[in-house]
C-alpha cells in the first residue's frame, strides 16, 4: 500500500515544487519543550512530498553515517531544507497564495516510524527528486558539529572513506597512458588508507 502511495505522489510529470506556498511546523514527539523546539518553514513542496522528503533526510543520515541510532534534529533539518530544497521563486508565489495561515504539523518521530520499514525505506532513499548535489556533504558537516565525541569520531572516519572512495573511483577510470603506473600506485595507497581507517591493519606491502 505504501509503495503504491509513493509511486502515486511522484507519478505526475511535475517538479518537486508547486505553485502554492505551504507552512510547516516541524517537531518531535519526545521534545523536552515542544513550543520552543519546533521550527517553522515555508516552502512550495506539497505536504505529501514534504513528508517523504523528511523521511528521506532521516534515512540518508543513517545511510551515510552507518549509525542506526543517528537522527537529524529539527534545526538541522531546517538548515538542509533552506540550503538544498528552496524554490527560487517562493517569494513571488507567496504573494499569490491564499490561506497562508494554514500550518501543517510534521513530527519527525512519527515520520520515521511510518516509513522506516522495508521496502519503503529503500524506495524513499532512491527518490531521484530528493537526491540533490551536495546533500551528503551538508549532512556530514552537520553531524561533525555534534557535541558527542563518539559520533564525531565515527563521522570523521566515514567521511574520510567516502572521499577516498570517490578519489579511487576517479583514478580507476583514468585512461591517460602516460600516468598509468602512477595511477595504479595511488589507487593501492588509497585502498591501504581505507583499510587503516576501518581498523584492518592487513595492508599491502
Amino acid at each position: 500500500m505504501k509503495n503504491t502511495y509513493i509511486e502515486t505522489v511522484f507519478s505526475k510529470n511535475e517538479t518537486l515544487y508547486s505553485e502554492k506556498v505551504y507552512k510547516y511546523l516541524i517537531g518531535h514527539t519526545y521534545d523536552l519543550d515542544p513550543q520552543k523546539d519546533v521550527v517553522v518553514l515555508k516552502t512550495t513542496i506539497s505536504p505529501e512530498k514534504f513528508e517523504l522528503l523528511l523521511a528521506h533526510l532521516l534515512f540518508k543520515a543513517v545511510e551515510i553515517s552507518g549509525i542506526e541510532e543517528v537522527e537529524l534534529y529539527q534545526n538541522e533539518i531546517q538548515k538542509i531544507l533552506v540550503e538544498k530544497y528552496t524554490d527560487k521563486d517562493i517569494g513571488e508565489k507567496y504573494k499569490n497564495t491564499s490561506g497562508r495561515n494554514v500550518a501543517y504539523k510534521m513530527d519527525l518521530y512519527q515520520v520515521w516510524e511510518k516509513w522506516c520499514s522495508d521496502p519503503t525505506y529503500r524506495q524513499i532513499l532512491n527518490i531521484d527528486e530528493f537526491n540533490v548535489e551536495g546533500l551528503e556533504e551538508i549532512i556530514f558537516d552537520i553531524l561533525l558539529k555534534r557535541e558527542d565525541e563518539e559520533t564525531r569520531f565515527i563521522i570523521r572516519n566515514v567521511k574520510a572513506v567516502h572521499y577516498l572512495e570517490k578519489a579511487a573511483e576517479q583514478f580507476r577510470y583514468t585512461d591517460v597512458d602516460a600516468y598509468k603506473f602512477d595511477v595504479v600506485d595511488v589507487v593501492w595507497r588509497i585502498e591501504d588508507i581505507k583499510r587503516i581507517i576501518r581498523g584492518n591493519e592487513c595492508v599491502s606491502k
